[in-house]
Formats: C-alpha cells, sequence, structure tokens
C-alpha cells in the first residue's frame, strides 16, 4: 500500500519545513509521489496521487480566478496534495486557493520554513524503497508458507486454514457458479453452504484462475490491509496450483505450459517458486545442478502438438526430467545440463537426429545452462536462436544461442532504422550494382568474407575458376572503393553487413551461383 500523506509529513527533512495542515485528512490521502514544479499549467502533466511542492512562483501576479483555476486542474488531475512553501513568493496561502482547495477537498499543506524540495523528494523516496523492501520480505514469507501448505498435499481445508492464519480472519473459495468449496473454520461471518454472491458480503476477494480461465473466488472476510492484501494475491495463486496438483497429467503439461510461459514473459520468480512450480510440474530441479532451455523449429504444416509430445519423449531420454511447452509453433523445453558443451552438443545431436525421422527438422538450439534463476533468459536465447534459423532458411542445425550470437544482436536491431541505413552504406553500391548488370558481386563478397579471405575456398564454394572469382573481387574493390578489402576495419564493417543482409535475405551462403 502507499504511504499515506501523514507518513510523508512525519518524514525528518519534511519536519523540517513546519507543514501545517489547512486543509484535508493527512491519515486517510495516499501519496504515490512528491514531485515540485512552478509550473502553473501543471495539471495535465500530472499523473495522480502526487503531493505537489511549490513556492508558488507560477502564481504571482494572477487573479483571483486564474489561482483557484489552478487548484481545480490539480485536482482534475488526481493530485493528492498540494504543499505551498512560505516566505519566497508569498506571506500566507492565498485566500483563493486555500478556498478552492477546501471546496475541492484536496488536501493542502503550508510550509513554513524552506527546505530543499530535492530533500524531501529524497526522503519520500528512500520511504517507498524500504515500504517495497519490507513488502518483499514480507512477500517471500507468506509465499513460503502457503507453497508449503501445497507441498505437504494436506488438500484445500488445510490451505485455506494457512490462508486464514495468514490473514488473521476467515478464507473461503467459491466456485464460478457460486458453491463454496472449501473454508478455513467456522469463526467469522457464516457462509452457507450453497451458492455465495460475494459482491454482496464486502469480502475481500480475488479471482483464481485455473488453465488461464476464472475457476473461482478466493474470499477474505475482514476489513482490507496491506498484509491481507499480500496474502490474498499470493494465496489465489497457491490455491490454482492444490488445484492442479490434485489433477492429472494433463493438468502438469498446463503447468508446465504456464510456468515457461511465465519464464518467457520476463515476469521476475524467486527460486523457491521456480523450485516449487516446477516439482508439481514433473520437474524437480536440484540444487547445483545447471538447467537451460531448448527450443525446436520444424516446419509449420507439422502439428504443433505432436511435435511437443515427441521432443517431451525425446528430451526425457537424452536428458531426463523435462518441462515441455508449445510457443508460437516452436516446442521449447526446460531441462537439466549435462557436463560439458561437447556432451551437450552431443546429446543435441541425438535429439535432432531422433526427432529428424519423422519431421523436416530446423533447428534445434540451446540457451546457455546456469542456474534456474536464468532460466528465463536462457529459454530466450534459445527461442532467439531457433528463429534465426527460421530467417535464414537452414536444416538439420543443432546449435548453441552463442553460435549466432552476432545474429541475435542483429537481430534485435532489425526493427531500427538504423541498422537499414547501416547495410545501404556499406553494401548499397554492390546491391545497386547487381540490379543493375545482373551479377553476383554481394553473394560473392559473402563467400569471400566467410571463408576468411582464402580464394580457393571462396571460389569452390561459388562453383567458379580462381580467375573468374580474381576478377569479380576486382569489379567488387572498384565499386566498393576506398579501402581495400582486406583491411581489418573495412573487412569487419562489411562482414557485419553482409550477415544482416542474410537475416534479412535468407541467404543460404553455401548455395551455388551462375558464373559471371
Amino acid at each position: 500500500m502507499l504511504p499515506t500523506l501523514a507518513e510523508v509529513l512525519a518524514l525528518p527533512a519534511v519536519a523540517a519545513a513546519a507543514p501545517e495542515v489547512l486543509h484535508g485528512d493527512p491519515g486517510t490521502c495516499p501519496v504515490r509521489w512528491v514531485h515540485s514544479s512552478e509550473i502553473y499549467e501543471m495539471g495535465p502533466l500530472l499523473r495522480g496521487g502526487e503531493l505537489l511542492l511549490t513556492t508558488g512562483l507560477g502564481l504571482h501576479g494572477r487573479t483571483a480566478r486564474a489561482q483557484a483555476a489552478y487548484v481545480d486542474a490539480l485536482a482534475d488531475a488526481g493530485l493528492s496534495a498540494l504543499a505551498l512553501e512560505l516566505g519566497r513568493t508569498f506571506g500566507e496561502v492565498p485566500a483563493p486557493v486555500l478556498e478552492a482547495a477546501r471546496r475541492r477537498d484536496l488536501p493542502l499543506i503550508a510550509l513554513h520554513q524552506v527546505v530543499p524540495f530535492a530533500a524531501i523528494v529524497e526522503a519520500f523516496h528512500e520511504l517507498l524503497l524500504r515500504r517495497r523492501v519490507a513488502s518483499l520480505r514480507l512477500g517471500e514469507l507468506i509465499w513460503q508458507e502457503l507453497l508449503g501448505a501445497v507441498m505437504g498435499r494436506r488438500g484445500l481445508p488445510e490451505l485455506l486454514a494457512t490462508v486464514a492464519a495468514l490473514a488473521g480472519c476467515p478464507a473461503h473459495l467459491v466456485a464460478a457458479d457460486g458453491r463454496l468449496v472449501a473454508s478455513s473454520g467456522s469463526d467469522g461471518p457464516a457462509v452457507e453452504p450453497g451458492r455465495v454472491d460475494p459482491d454482496g458480503r464486502g469480502w475481500l476477494a480475488q479471482p483464481v484462475r485455473v488453465h488461464g480461465q476464472v475457476w473461482g473466488t478466493l474470499l477474505l472476510a475482514g476489513r482490507r490491509t496491506a498484509r491481507r492484501a499480500a496474502v490474498l494475491e499470493r494465496a489465489a495463486t497457491a490455491v490454482a496450483l492444490e488445484l492442479l496438483r490434485a489433477g492429472d497429467v494433463a493438468d502438469r503439461d498446463r503447468m508446465a505450459q504456464a510456468l515457461i510461459q511465465d519464464l518467457l514473459s520476463g515476469r521476475v520468480i524467486s527460486a523457491a517458486e521456480l523450485s516449487r512450480r516446477g516439482e508439481l510440474a514433473g520437474f524437480p530441479m536440484a540444487p547445483g545442478r545447471p538447467v537451460f532451455g531448448l527450443a525446436v523449429a520444424v516446419e509449420r504444416r507439422a502439428s504443433g502438438h505432436a511435435i511437443r509430445t515427441e521432443v517431451a519423449a525425446v528430451t526425457r531420454t537424452s536428458f531426463g526430467p523435462c518441462l515441455v511447452a508449445e510457443i508460437d509453433h516452436d516446442v521449447v523445453a526446460v531441462t537439466t545440463a549435462p557436463g560439458g558443451e561437447d556432451e551437450l552438443r552431443t546429446r543435441l545431436a541425438a535429439l535432432a537426429e531422433e526427432l529428424g525421422r519423422g519431421h523436416v527438422l530446423l533447428a534445434v538450439a540451446a540457451g546457455a545452462p546456469g542456474d534456474p534463476t536464468a532460466l528465463g533468459r536462457s529459454l530466450a536465447e534459445a527461442r532467439e536462436a531457433v528463429g534465426i534459423a527460421r530467417r535464414l532458411g537452414v536444416r538439420n542445425r543443432v546449435l548453441l544461442a552463442r553460435d549466432v550470437g552476432v545474429y541475435r544482436l542483429l537481430a534485435r536491431l532489425d526493427r531500427d532504422a538504423e541498422l537499414g541505413r547501416f547495410l545501404r552504406e556499406q553494401l548499397g553500391p554492390l546491391l545497386d550494382h547487381d540490379a543493375t548488370h545482373g551479377t553476383d558481386l554481394v553473394r560473392t563478397l559473402d563467400a569471400y568474407l566467410t571463408h576468411g579471405l582464402s580464394k580457393t575456398a571462396a571460389a569452390a564454394a561459388l562453383g567458379v575458376r580462381r580467375q573468374t572469382l580474381y576478377n569479380r573481387l576486382a569489379r567488387i574493390e572498384s565499386v566498393l572503393g576506398a579501402l581495400p578489402l582486406a583491411d581489418h576495419e573495412r573487412r569487419t564493417a562489411l562482414g557485419l553487413a553482409l550477415l544482416g543482409w542474410r537475416l534479412r535475405t535468407g541467404l543460404d551462403p553455401t548455395s551455388r551461383v551462375p558464373a559471371r
């Protein structure tokens, strides 16, 4: 919960300004942020919930109507409170400001001593930080208790008893159709076992979602406090986990899907939550054992559900227990990493070979192995890698995400116009020459740089005689001008540009081109 104006006024930096409450109840006024400004037209710049600090400079010389309009605009914007420092611009609060604040019920504070507004803002920021840290610690303790109850397999009634003990009030679980499913006990307001209408009783309520759908509602019979709000939010998730825990294998598959989606969304998941959710879904994460994300890309005509089932079976054979999900027609998995990169590549190759027996396999990619808390990043890396494989049109590629690290970097820049300008700057003359004369200078340059400036290897890859390659290279240097291709910086810039061009066009650098 947000701090109240009373808490803000009690901060030493604010108290030093000798604040006087001229209107409003500081104890019931939440403050989201503290801001200072002398701009008269401040209202449209606010988001709501602020305590605005001002010396009134923007009001100086304004008419009574303009001063009242200033307060109206602040109230319209949802300002929590206005604090006016006296002594610089005004000796006392202007009557139109005070009258407008009372009329709009906007808390108004007079600051009788001069204190740097920056000190007040910093003090408020530290207050928020302390509250957030305390809230995180409280939330972690609550979550540990709730997940412990789920893992104890004691059932919904015992879980609700834990919720009630944490919240300090009775807890009830109601199905979507209004039926009372479970209750923490008989204390508190009576709840009939038939249909329950949570909207009509003043309950604290939180939806319980299972498989993305609202399964029911968790109710707390007590007035709202910060602790109860924290308990309620986490308890709804714990109840959903308990409902899933009691389900079948299909439920575990859905739990795996939900966990992997959460990891890919970037949501921060604590190590404890990750461990318990993984275990509930059938993938216990042993301490000290590195885990990694795996992604598989097959032709889009294949059945995603069938591929997911096969990937799960083959991954369990190659790596052991795993979690598997289907994300935008790619199949992704989480499993335990073997010891060493060579062993990882060997097992990935075996997995790819098995999957390739019945499907057109594009790529199998692995993100960096590491601690479970880095699983989200590892999964994202693996998905990026197979996405690049799709764009390049490769098949049967087995790779680690770092194998295509430059491509991943360029792919993130691909939506930026600056990358397009860079490609045009480096390759534009060659692209124009190829388009005008029907030559293959861009492909020739790509093969030449790909093979480390080896003319023999480049000629073989292109299927041309060495003299033909020499002629093309001379033409390339003539078209590009300036530095020779052997210059390190020039070669590096052209290499990056060609990688970006290859990413955009899907060029396979191993394909042969006709001789010219």
